[in-house]
């Protein structure tokens, strides 16, 4: 049984050698086909990465390596993973090497799969096929060869991959404006944030301008965060949270200006009746100045107790309103109520400049905030191309700036100077050949008739009859010498023109950002 069992081990383990080669050998047949399927999908992923902005040149290699590597891995985890068990083998080795079933009929002799009729025959047949294992070359049966039409196709798939790669991709500009596009946004969303952590600890805002910012600046930063958010979506989340802080700024502004104006009815009596005056008017700078003109040295110890107490009352109704002028009104009345006269005149002129502040400023502190989203808006645009190039098109990511025509000069010919030479900044209408002559202008179709040839001469009617339409000498002469306007002199108008054009508020939200980016290009300081 001992001997039995020992001669069964050995038949195994010859087995799992020949497997092991046989392995081997398929190895060579399917790593080559596994690595070219991986190439020829990293390739189609290529060729569509042509046609729509998938992926960048680099992540595309990067794929294109993994994909291989993963064909190729596949197939030898194909090839090592299948199980196969001694009986398989052992038939599969029995046709390959010609061994007339000695292997498969000794495997199933010793697992009483057949018949045991004679001992003494199945120990014959077991040694039989012990001394013909030793016989076997299992590497003449299974050489180690390759499949060179497998190795051809991976060539092929790798030869197109690389030209998918090296041949300028339209699309790569599409993917790099819009990783520019995220790249500027989450910069937008970061100074966003950081922006509201400044207005949540900045004390020189009221409670309900604190309140209002924070929640304009939340607004945006959860328009930012949206996925898919395009460039000129931002830029009008920016923008609304931009006009909504200057809206609500000169709302804080007229609330202030306002509440000093019902604050007049406190500044009553003979002492402070010009103050009271001129905020009834609404002319703050007139009742800040009415304010710091008060001597308090003329006042009798009466009025100063009075005025103390008017002021004390002023500064709890400005209190929420305008906190320094309030304040300043409360040291002036502590003063007073001290007899410190010093003090109290310099707390009144203290409290005169906040006066003049309120009345000079359009807005309140809110303002400087929706500054802040203008300079991100233009730092927001700046950081991202102007224009996408479109397959098949050239020079699209520049902005070409449109020269302005130059002057008809003398004999007809525009854009000239004094000298006969071309005006710099200008092009010359109809345009002139690249080597120096003359290049014919396109024809401009004018009927001379109505209807053509064939048309009807047309009488004008006109107010006294008979008279001619143009007589000699009503037009004034046509001016003689010659006429040529720089590019140069003209820029400044034309951005005055677009300052206020933008300034007016009828410009689309989102477009504003990029208006000024345009002409900032065409600024002739900038070339």
């Amino acid at each position: 049984m001992i001997a039995q069992d020992t001669e069964l081990r050995r038949i195994a383990s010859a087995l799992r050698t020949w497997d092991a080669r046989l392995r081997f050998q398929q190895c060579g047949l399917w790593l080559p086909w596994g690595l070219a399927g991986g190439l020829f999908a990293a390739l189609l992923l290529a060729l569509a990465a042509r046609l729509w902005p998938l992926f960048s040149r680099e992540r595309l290699i990067a794929i294109g390596a993994v994909l291989a590597t993963s064909g190729a891995a596949a197939a030898l985890l194909g090839v090592w993973l299948r199980r196969r068990d001694l009986l398989a083998a052992a038939r599969r080795f029995d046709r390959l090497f010609g061994l007339k079933e000695r292997l498969s009929t000794a495997l199933e002799l010793s697992w009483g799969r057949l018949p045991d009729q004679s001992p003494a025959l199945t120990a014959a047949q077991r040694a039989d096929t012990l001394r013909i294992i030793a016989t076997v070359h299992a590497a003449q049966h299974l050489p180690l060869r390759t499949d060179w039409r497998a190795w051809g196709a991976v060539l092929l798939a790798a030869g197109g991959l690389a030209a998918a790669l090296l041949i300028p991709n339209p699309q790569e500009a599409v993917i790099a404006h819009e990783e520019a596009v995220r790249q500027a946004i989450a910069e937008q969303i970061a100074a966003l944030e950081d922006l509201r952590e400044q207005a949540l600890t900045d004390e020189t805002l009221t409670p309900e301008e604190r309140a209002a910012i924070v929640e304009a600046l939340d607004r945006a930063i959860e328009t930012l965060s949206q996925r898919r958010i395009s460039e000129e979506e931002a830029l009008a989340a920016l923008d609304t949270a931009e006009q909504d802080l200057r809206d609500l700024s000169e709302q804080f502004a007229a609330q202030r200006q306002q509440a000093l104006e019902q604050a007049s009815g406190l500044f009553a009596g003979e002492t402070l009746q010009d103050v009271a005056a001129a905020l009834e008017a609404g002319d703050l700078a007139q009742a800040a100045e009415a304010l710091q003109s008060l001597d308090l040295g003329q006042l009798t110890p009466q009025q100063r107790e009075a005025l103390g107490e008017q002021l004390q009352q002023a500064a709890q109704a400005l209190a929420e309103s305008n906190p320094d002028l309030a304040e300043a009104l409360q040291q002036a009345a502590e003063a007073l109520e001290e007899g410190d006269l010093a003090a109290a005149q310099e707390a009144l002129e203290q409290a005169g400049q906040a006066m003049a502040q309120a009345g000079e400023e359009a807005a309140t502190s809110v303002e400087g905030y929706a500054g802040r989203l203008g300079q991100q808006q233009q730092e927001f645009a700046a950081a991202i191309p102007s224009q996408v190039p479109q397959p098949g098109q050239s020079g699209m990511g520049q902005a070409q700036p449109v020269q302005p025509q130059g002057g008809q000069g003398q004999g007809g010919q525009p854009g000239q100077g004094p000298d006969g030479g071309q005006v710099a900044g200008e092009r010359p209408r109809g345009g002139g050949a690249p080597d120096g002559g003359e290049r014919p202008r396109d024809e401009i179709y004018a009927p001379q008739r109505i209807g053509g040839e064939g048309g009807e001469d047309v009488d004008l009617p006109s107010d006294q009859p008979g008279a001619a339409t143009g007589v000699e000498g009503d037009f004034a002469e046509n001016p003689s010498g010659e006429a040529g306007v720089p590019y140069t002199s003209v820029w400044a108008d034309y951005s005055r023109s677009v300052n206020e054009a933008l300034e007016s508020g009828y410009i689309p939200l989102g477009m504003r950002a990029l208006i000024r980016q345009y002409f900032s290009r065409l600024d002739p300081g900038t070339e």
